[in-house]
């Protein structure tokens, strides 16, 4: 929870790195949040779904904790227009794509929650894995996340750089 004194209203979910294979939810979660905490803002730190299940569940997963803040800002003290992303390495390229793909069908899980929007108001992007482009992205990332002969289809759909748009919101790239 946010510090009541500085309390901004802004919500933040905290995607961990860990190359899809595991979530560095200490170093990269909790002292994050902490750290967010002690500047105004009410940080959530999201456990994501990895190798076992692949694309779209980390996508569905920050999805549907955007959507779960927004729907219960009130209950949690934060403002509906100041729900953002933030994530590390390959949490990062869970971020970037709830900030890109959150209008995507693979965004969707079929629940009534789906209706609350999933675009985050922001998003910070700390050395995130951006491409599944194979040339540069970080291998096991990409294999972890759409397997070891990913269609063309699907490396375009989840390099970030390619989806881009002008709802895309604000983002801040470390």
């Amino acid at each position: 929870r946010a510090n009541p004194a500085h309390a901004g209203g802004t919500a933040i979910v905290v995607c961990p790195g860990g190359g899809y294979a595991r979530l560095s939810v200490e170093h990269e979660g909790n002292e994050v949040a902490r750290w967010l905490n002690d500047r105004g803002a009410t940080a959530f730190v999201l456990r994501y779904r990895l190798l076992e299940y692949g694309h779209p569940a980390p996508l569905r997963d920050v999805a549907r904790a955007i959507r779960l803040v927004r729907s219960r800002a009130e209950a949690f003290g934060v403002r509906p227009d100041r729900v953002g992303v933030l994530g590390f390495s390959a949490g990062g390229h869970a971020a970037a794509t709830v900030a890109t793909l959150f209008d995507h069908p693979d965004a969707r899980t079929g629940h009534g929650l789906d209706a609350v929007d999933a675009r985050p108001d922001f998003a910070a992007l700390i050395y995130p894995v951006v491409t599944m482009d194979e040339r540069f992205t970080h291998a096991g990332s990409r294999r972890n996340l759409i397997g070891a002969t990913p269609s063309s289809e699907r490396v375009t759909l989840l390099s970030i750089e390619e989806q881009v748009s002008a709802r895309t919101p604000p983002l801040f790239l470390v």
